[in-house]
């Protein structure tokens, strides 16, 4: 073109004055781009924050943040290895005896040496004080202090009483260094000097001290998270040792890599899955109003862009102009959105916390990649909502610019007969009709608000709360260790003390005492040959296959007491306890699924059958008096072997394993009346003992958490999809109204009053309302039947229940809103005489 220009300083100041000529536009358009900012950063907090308060909690059950640890060395081997470059950093340490204070009876306080980064790679970051550096000096945690009635301060002496490979001893130790201790903790260090350590072997048989010196351990952090047992497998070569010996072998040496480490998400899939769904879903909801919003705006000034076509700008130029608002918006708009999003996220991160068994939250601090995430995604939204309403005004024609009114191009039907409500309702209805995708696009807006908030209430009231509760106590009460749940801590700790169980079992007030025991032993003495399994040899006189694939020979060894079995649910034959007793017999023992049923398909055993099994070496054969199905309440954490365990009576079980004297589950009933005292006993009881207690009560409460933590997640993620919503309404009615100016001030020139015209704003917010709800809730019930079904029948405590209310209610709420807002704005701008509404236009 002759009259082309490419003068970009021109084209910018054009565009800025049409940004300041469109302050409402404005100032709605920035609260989209928050809002869009918002969701982006709260979401990307969220998971950011979710998985380091998890792994967080996962390294403190593990003790330790090393990626891996090599036990049994000498000082020189310890110093060699620390220094090798393979670590990034490392920590070494030694224990040397375990504290036998009385007061530490449900307490394993390990005394030993560590370096100062050890210490604080374990969680042992002193809040007082200092490490030790004398030889009757020692640091400790306030737990241990608490223990001790020690006041928690440092310089206060005590007697520490340790016991060594010899015997018992005693030191007068001071304390000089203090850490937080973690509540209800079963372990704990407590620190003293290396020199003090070497006093201590010193004083042993020298049949002992040798064998003692060799106990240092170096942990160690690789560079990276990948290959980290082959890693560790190499530096044990490297040292002389065999990385696949077992205990007793030549070639022996103790290495582990940290369980977090090894840990995978078993849900990692669907968590991208959730993120990129969570991702689309915002990008969705941005577009739908700032594309909205520009191209109205595009419509509103289109006499402008024709005017400009007119002397020479090119469509390049005038989609430049459109793109360059929605980036200055965008520089207001986002840094606002990921402030308030990063508060948000950090909010909403206990709630999604709540519903994991980690509760713990960390605070995430802004974190500048999360941030830039949000902020391209956002930008990325306005870019592509800008682009399209950016062509629409680069190719309008000067002619049709001038000639545009904002009515279609179709012709209308004149009819006769004076003015009506029905003809102000047709006259509405007419409007919505003149640009189809305009309406289409507000309706979608406020439709995913209401699809959204009727499907996550839809499936959170199909959860199903006796089910929830019956899976996850088959009595009143069910105490266990508070490790128990800890997957970082091995399981042959995960018990309660006898002693403690035989208290609880006196207890006034109580009924139907429960008590679950099952074979553990340490994971250094569990070889490959599985010491705390038994293999069925035979069953009724044939050997089982030796292939794993067609049969599995292992199986886990519970011992139940008379009033267990009977919280059990007998799938074939009876219990005779009594006969039980005799040692002759044993129960089949499956787990029933969360829905509690059996798995008859992979059942083995059957009621009558006579199997042999090979204890420890010891082989001998039993029948099977029945066969039971039991929920979680019942069995341990974790299952190894075949789906069916061994079950013996309690006395025979003790016999046959006098070191696994402490039971797994104690259950009990309480009489009429007592729950409440029994309750509040429990509580403090519990905290003593390092105890953990679930009860129907806290079950309910669980399940009210978990319910509670989806619907409030939801229901905020709805009421922002909703605010765009309201937001793209506020603006196709405000937008709408001024780009028709000269079409109301005519109609009011020929004898429209106020008053119609009022009429007239209202009912097309109305009509957009309710075709927004009759589409939101149609949409919602295929949701329903469909997706939401889909999602309750995976959920082991959810039964599927048709909900359309939530949409119902939601839309009703966007019906007054709307009329609401029309009224507004038809006071804003309904103002004035017909000849100053047109002297305005001009």
């Amino acid at each position: 073109m002759v009259l082309n220009n490419n003068n970009k300083k021109f084209i910018k100041t054009l565009s800025n004055n049409c940004l300041k000529a469109n302050r409402n536009r404005n100032i709605i358009a920035v609260l989209a781009i928050i809002l869009t900012a918002v969701l982006f950063t709260a979401l990307a907090t969220v998971a950011q924050g979710t998985m380091i308060s998890t792994k967080e909690q996962m390294f403190r059950q593990a003790g330790t943040r090393y990626m891996v640890s090599i036990k049994g060395l000498s000082k020189g081997q310890a110093d060699e290895l620390a220094e090798d470059p393979v670590f990034t950093e490392t920590g070494m340490e030694r224990s040397i005896a375990i504290a036998v204070n009385p007061e530490f009876k449900n307490l394993t306080a390990t005394v030993g040496w560590m370096s100062k980064a050890a210490a604080e790679n374990s969680f042992m970051n002193l809040e007082k004080g200092h490490y030790p550096e004398k030889d009757n000096e020692i640091a400790c945690d306030t737990v241990v202090l608490d223990l001790l009635g020690l006041p928690g301060e440092t310089g206060t002496s005590f007697t520490l009483e340790y016991e060594t490979i010899e015997g018992k001893k005693e030191a007068q130790m001071t304390v000089c260094g203090i850490w937080k201790g973690m509540e209800h903790e079963q372990r704990t260090t407590i620190m003293v000097t290396d020199s003090f350590a070497d006093k201590v072997i010193g004083e042993l048989s020298s049949q002992h001290a040798e064998s003692e010196r060799d106990s240092y351990t170096v942990r160690g952090t690789f560079a990276s998270e990948k290959k980290i047992r082959e890693t560790l497998d190499s530096i044990v070569k490297k040292m002389g040792y065999n990385p696949d010996a077992e205990r007793g072998e030549e070639g022996f040496i103790i290495h582990h890599v940290n369980p977090v480490y090894e840990t995978k998400s078993m849900d990692s899939g669907q968590t991208i899955v959730i993120m990129a769904v969570g991702v689309l879903l915002i990008l969705l909801a941005g577009y739908l109003i700032i594309y909205n919003i520009f191209k109205i705006s595009i419509e509103k000034d289109i006499r402008l862009y024709g005017q400009l076509k007119t002397i020479g700008t090119a469509p390049r130029q005038i989609r430049y102009m459109v793109s360059r608002q929605g980036m200055m918006l965008s520089l207001v708009g986002i840094p606002a959105g990921l402030v308030l999003g990063w508060l948000l996220g950090n909010a909403l991160q206990p709630l999604v916390m709540a519903s994991t068994s980690y509760s713990e939250t960390v605070f995430i601090k802004p974190n500048v990649w999360v941030w830039l995430f949000a902020a391209a995604f956002t930008l990325l939204t306005v870019r592509i909502s800008c682009s399209r309403p950016g062509k629409i005004a680069g190719k309008i024609s000067p002619v049709e610019a001038l000639k545009y009114h904002g009515a279609g191009s179709g012709k209308k039907k004149q009819k006769k007969g004076k003015d009506s409500r029905n003809r102000i309702l047709q006259m509405a209805a007419a409007n919505l009709g003149r640009s189809k995708g305009k309406t289409v696009l507000v309706i979608l807006s406020i439709c995913l608000s209401v699809i959204l908030l009727n499907s996550v209430l839809n499936f959170t009231g199909s959860m199903d709360k006796e089910t929830y509760v019956n899976h996850q106590t088959a009595a009143d009460f069910d105490v266990r260790s508070d490790e128990y749940l800890k997957s970082m801590t091995e399981d042959y700790l995960k018990v309660v003390p006898r002693k403690a169980a035989q208290e609880l079992a006196g207890l006034e007030g109580i009924k139907d005492f429960s008590q679950v025991y099952v074979r553990m032993v340490p994971d250094e003495e569990n070889t490959e040959d599985q010491a705390d399994l038994a293999k069925v040899t035979k069953i009724n006189g044939e050997a089982t296959p030796d292939d794993i694939t067609k049969f599995d020979r292992n199986r886990m060894m519970y011992g139940f007491d008379e009033n267990a079995f009977m919280r059990a649910e007998v799938i074939e034959g009876e219990i005779d306890y009594e006969k039980l007793c005799s040692g002759d017999y044993v129960v089949a023992n499956g787990f029933l699924s969360d829905r509690g049923e059996y798995n008859f398909d992979v059942q083995e055993f059957h009621a009558g059958d006579k199997i042999e099994l090979d204890i420890q070496g010891n082989k001998k054969e039993y029948t099977i008096m029945a066969v039971i199905g039991t929920m979680n309440s019942l069995n341990m954490s974790y299952s190894s072997g075949g789906y069916e365990s061994i079950t013996f009576a309690e006395p025979v079980f003790a016999q046959m394993f006098p070191d696994s004297q402490n039971p797994i589950h104690c259950l009990f009933d309480t009489e009429e009346g007592y729950f409440d005292s029994i309750n509040s006993y429990m509580q403090d009881y519990s905290e003593k003992n390092g105890l953990s207690v679930l009860t129907r009560l806290t079950a309910e409460e669980e399940f009210k958490e978990t319910q509670g933590t989806y619907n409030a997640v939801g229901i905020i993620v709805s009421l922002i999809l909703g605010v765009i919503g309201v937001l793209n309404l506020i603006n196709v009615i405000f937008t709408g109204a001024i780009a028709r100016q000269r079409e109301f001030a005519s109609m009011r020139s020929i004898g429209m009053t106020k008053g119609q015209l009022r009429k007239l704003f209202i009912y097309e917010g109305i009509m957009y309302a309710i075709l927004a709800g009759t589409a939101g809730i149609a949409i919602s019930a295929v949701v329903s039947l469909t997706l939401v079904k889909g999602l309750t029948a995976g959920w082991w405590f959810a039964r599927y229940r048709f909900a359309i209310l939530p949409a119902v209610v939601t839309a009703l709420i966007c019906l007054l809103l709307s009329a609401a807002i029309s009224a507004i704005v038809d006071r804003l701008w309904n103002k004035g005489s017909v000849v100053e509404q047109l002297r305005e236009i001009e």
